[in-house]
């Protein structure tokens, strides 16, 4: 997949063929060994991992919703997954539209009326009410001080990012000179939309996958072009989210 990557400068077909070389690459790194976990709910499917047999029993984790959406399913699948093999998983959520998103996330988590994304201010976004998306005013909290300054919290075992566009100004999030590695915040998995792009938008997703590349630092799986891309990430890089979340042969294997 490297050279593929690195290869491809034409943006349009870069968005194009980046299923069909993520594929390819997890067809041949066996990824099924990875034991990621299908979390669905109404209209998509996420993925996750469950920590390992050595992580300690009754252990929490955290898992943070970016954009609910009006769907907790996934969520609810995914805790009762970890409380089938004696984990705790803490959520917090937030989303801009409180009307249902409120009283439905407060049922397992902590939950927050705002947008959270790449500054603080007062914007028009987009955003999903009565089953369609409509140009909204909404408040948004910069996702490092919401990480930093509110959830307090500088490691993130989930993060599912759907920001209804907004998602591009966060790409610097995924590199290893970018605004979380400066704070000390670090996550182990995120399942990413990227939602269908601009021209300009399709050169800084190129961008962002050959940054994400070069750093050999997350690995990209099951992604799905659906219009938007799908995407999941895992950080191999850490040594927390490896020994956690991985296999003893997969945590040795990554270890070299």
């Amino acid at each position: 997949m490297t050279h593929k990557v690195f290869n491809e400068t034409d943006h349009k077909l870069f968005w194009a063929k980046f299923q069909i070389w993520t594929d390819e690459c997890d067809r041949n790194a066996e990824i099924e060994q990875l034991n990621l976990v299908p979390l669905r709910n109404s209209d998509e499917i996420k993925f996750g991992l469950l920590p390992v047999e050595s992580d300690l029993l009754g252990s929490s984790s955290n898992l943070v919703t970016l954009g609910i959406g009006k769907d907790i399913d996934a969520e609810l699948l995914y805790k009762q997954k970890m409380n089938d093999i004696g984990r705790n998983l803490t959520f917090y959520g937030a989303d801009p539209i409180t009307d249902v998103n409120a009283d439905l996330y407060s049922r397992i988590g902590k939950y927050f009326p705002f947008a959270v994304g790449g500054d603080a201010g007062y914007s028009t976004a987009s955003v999903y009410v009565n089953g369609t998306y409509k140009n909204q005013d909404v408040v948004h909290v910069d996702l490092i001080y919401f990480f930093d300054r509110i959830l307090k919290i500088k490691t993130y075992d989930n993060i599912w990012l759907d920001a209804e566009g907004a998602e591009y100004p966060l790409f610097d999030i995924f590199q290893s000179t970018g605004r979380l590695d400066r704070k000390g915040i670090k996550f182990c998995q995120m399942s990413l939309e990227v939602h269908s792009p601009s021209e300009p938008q399709q050169i800084q997703f190129m961008e962002l996958i050959k940054q994400i590349v070069r750093e050999e630092r997350y690995g990209m799986h099951n992604n799905r072009n659906v219009g938007h891309m799908r995407m999941y990430l895992f950080n191999f890089g850490d040594s927390y989210c490896v020994k956690k979340f991985l296999m003893r042969n997969l945590y040795e294997l990554v270890a070299k």
